[in-house]
């Protein structure tokens, strides 16, 4: 009876043991991954004089979430024939299509679209530059991106595109972007370009919000990479300096003045703007400018040549094959203070 008893006992402390193993659980808690993930190597290292249909294996530092993959893969300049790939936790193999040309450079493009298996997305595109040839196309663009957006794209198509071909002709290439923008390893040649917010290309390209450069074409030369701006006006109606409240305590705002040098076309208008806030005044005569009742913040100062004279940076449009106006940003950012004055010695801008 005893050992029954005893063998009762040994039981019970074996199960007790294995239910507690069995439910042993990992420490909870900890800091959540915020990190997108980011392209560790690929094989082959070297990505010149490759052959059509070639492998290449792109390995990250983390997992990739598999279903993130089937839209965030892109080749630009873009081709007929899908691009395809295999994947394997940390690394994708990419299968090239047979039908590249030699004399170009491709470019890998992983857009936004990809996520670890936490479901972070990439910030800014990957970009990984191939050719059949034994060299890479060097010429580059840059800029930011002003006023409001949610996320918005650069398209590029190679050579000067009339606007009406425009909204039959893909774009050679599509650019993810945040608040600026670059790409790198492009032909020297001239280019087209136009900013897109929440680009959607199953849409006709004039039912997407646009915004165009304020030249027809940008061209790319040795030792020289242009820095271009694009403007965004916001759909809502802007509030006006002169619009506020006159009952409003004087005090309580900021006041700027300033004056500008350069070469510029009068009107212009000096817009004073952030996320809830819009105040603008004409450049006068002798190149001074003055606003006031500014309501405390931090705001970026733009002018801009007001050709149409309606005090709205225009953008551009296809229907009347119209480029952006011409617009200048100041460098800083400004904060106003409630009570003071701020004063622009000397903003120089060119034509």
């Amino acid at each position: 009876m005893f050992l029954n008893q005893l063998n009762k006992i040994l039981l019970a402390l074996c199960l007790l043991v294995l239910f507690s193993c069995a439910s042993v659980k990992a420490p909870q808690g900890g800091p959540l991954d915020s990190d997108p993930p980011k392209l560790k190597s690929t094989t082959p290292a070297i990505l010149t004089n490759l052959n059509q249909g070639q492998q290449i294996t792109l390995s990250f530092n983390e997992f990739i979430k598999e279903e993130s993959l089937k839209n965030a893969i892109e080749l630009f300049p873009t081709v007929n024939q899908k691009i395809d790939f295999e994947y394997y936790g940390k690394e994708v193999i990419i299968t090239l299509p047979s039908n590249l040309d030699k004399d170009k450079t491709y470019v890998i493009s992983l857009n936004s679209n990809l996520s670890d298996e936490q479901n972070v997305k990439l910030n800014e595109n990957i970009v990984i530059p191939i050719s059949l040839s034994n060299s890479i196309n060097q010429a580059a663009i840059k800029g930011k991106i002003f006023g409001s957006y949610s996320k918005p794209s650069i398209l590029l198509w190679k050579g000067i595109i009339d606007k009406n071909e425009l909204l039959s002709k893909k774009p050679d290439y599509i650019i993810s972007s945040s608040d600026k923008f670059s790409f790198g390893y492009l032909a020297y040649d001239k280019y087209t370009i136009l900013a897109v917010d929440l680009y959607n290309p199953k849409l006709s390209l004039e039912k997407n919000k646009l915004s165009f450069f304020s030249e027809s074409f940008i061209d790319l030369k040795k030792d020289n990479v242009p820095d271009l701006n694009f403007f965004f006006n916001a759909e809502e109606v802007e509030v006006e300096s002169d619009s506020l409240n006159a009952t409003e305590d004087i005090e309580q705002f900021a006041n700027i003045v300033g004056n500008i040098n350069g070469n510029y076309i009068l009107p212009v208008v000096i817009e004073l703007k952030n996320e809830d806030n819009t105040f603008k005044t004409e450049l006068s005569f002798d190149g001074k400018f003055k606003i006031d009742n500014v309501i405390s913040g931090t705001y970026q100062l733009f002018a801009y040549q007001d050709r149409n004279n309606n005090k709205i940076l225009d953008t551009g449009n296809l229907e009347d094959d119209i480029n952006s106006e011409k617009f200048y940003v100041y460098p800083d950012s400004l904060t106003l203070r409630a009570n003071w004055e701020l004063e622009i010695e000397d903003w120089k801008i060119n034509q």
